[in-house]
């Protein structure tokens, strides 16, 4: 039996991870904690999390396009009010601490000078700033029936919405999935008016049927925001996570969650104009610390357990195609059993010894 084909699923060609509809241009000026809006007129009254008037959001859209020339911070009272909005990925399945994303979101946009305060009738993760509206095997049809009372309580001036695996894992399929998520956006778009929200194209299962639907859906997503002409929404890329960015078949591990939160970060630096050093960018990064679920057999009984391991980014020569070719897949140095033989007093002994040896992840859909 041929050997498996190495993880590629760390290989990117460059790119920071998202596309953005409609953004606003980048601050030049000093920075203050609060909302980037593109105006020229304080007096209107624009103050984060308070709202803007129907006419000033006209403004912002027509200054967005680029017909204005200038432009300033407006501070809040407080700190940007973030609601993180989705399923257990947002939830944080996956994480020891069930931060998710947020935590290494929450750090970046501190480090380039926004701070937030996340929203949410839920509290999971590390640190004390860890509300959300992440909720274990929830479709979109169950988040809209409850979504509209979950703005009202929270009033948040951002939306990071990941929404859609599990209506792709129940079998909707990608294009009625598309069409509920375009009425979950409608849905919190009429309750928050003014609300920036940031859709993601969401990461890819490792069950082959589910992958192939995630990519058809998320081929659908960026047309879909496009057609609703709304400058206020911006699409993040996170389909660059998967593989062994996942614990599971379905959930990031923390690396595959500071993939995320990079991702959701450079969409919002655009947006708001952060920037400075917030860290290093993961996907460039040639040695990481991975922890995937595992299935091992124990006294006949079949189990699972969650092996932490580094993984190093290394060049590797591999069939594909029926052509062999020099690639950079993620592998990791194990310890394993090999046979060798000797010969004793005249015969030929077959003994085993214990070796290091550089292998791929295997078969990530069998968990």
């Amino acid at each position: 039996m041929a050997p498996p084909a190495p993880d590629l699923s760390g290989v990117f060609a460059g790119g920071t991870g998202e596309l953005v509809v409609g953004s606003a241009v980048r601050n030049t000026g000093a920075r203050r904690l609060g909302i980037k809006v593109m105006t020229g007129f304080l007096a209107a009254g624009l103050v984060a999390g308070l709202g803007t008037p129907g006419a000033a959001r006209a403004q912002i859209a027509a200054q967005v396009a680029g017909d204005a020339p200038a432009e300033a911070r407006i501070a809040g009272s407080g700190a940007t009010r973030v609601l993180p909005l989705g399923d257990s990925i947002t939830l944080g399945t996956g994480s020891p601490t069930r931060s998710s994303y947020r935590m290494g979101l929450a750090q970046r946009l501190l480090r380039g000078g926004m701070q937030i305060n996340y929203v949410g009738s839920q509290s999971n993760g590390a640190g004390g700033d860890n509300q959300h509206e992440g909720h274990g095997g929830w479709d979109i049809d169950e988040m809209a029936a409850e979504v509209d009372g979950w703005l009202a309580d929270t009033q948040p001036d951002i939306v990071l919405l990941h929404a859609g695996t599990n209506n792709i894992t129940k079998g909707d399929g990608p294009y009625a999935t598309n069409r509920k998520l375009s009425g979950l956006i409608d849905q919190i778009r009429a309750a928050r008016p003014e609300a920036y929200i940031f859709v993601a194209q969401i990461i890819g299962s490792r069950v082959p049927r589910e992958l192939a639907h995630d990519r058809v859906y998320n081929r659908l997503i960026p047309g879909m925001v496009a057609a609703k002409q709304d400058p206020l929404i911006t699409v993040v890329d996170q389909s660059t996570v998967g593989g062994i960015d996942l614990h599971d078949l379905h959930h990031p591990n923390d690396f595959g969650y500071s993939k995320m939160a990079w991702n959701f970060y450079r969409a919002m630096a655009k947006v708001f104009g952060t920037s400075g050093d917030t860290g290093k960018n993961p996907y460039a990064l040639q040695s990481t610390h991975r922890c995937l679920a595992a299935k091992v057999v124990l006294d006949g009984e079949v189990r699972h357990r969650t092996e932490c391991r580094t993984w190093k980014l290394r060049t590797v020569t591999a069939e594909i195609n029926g052509e062999t070719r020099r690639v950079r897949a993620w592998q990791t140095l194990r310890t394993v059993k090999q046979a060798y033989r000797v010969r004793v007093a005249g015969k030929v002994r077959t003994r085993t010894r214990l070796v290091s040896k550089w292998t791929g992840p295997g078969n990530l859909s069998t968990l």
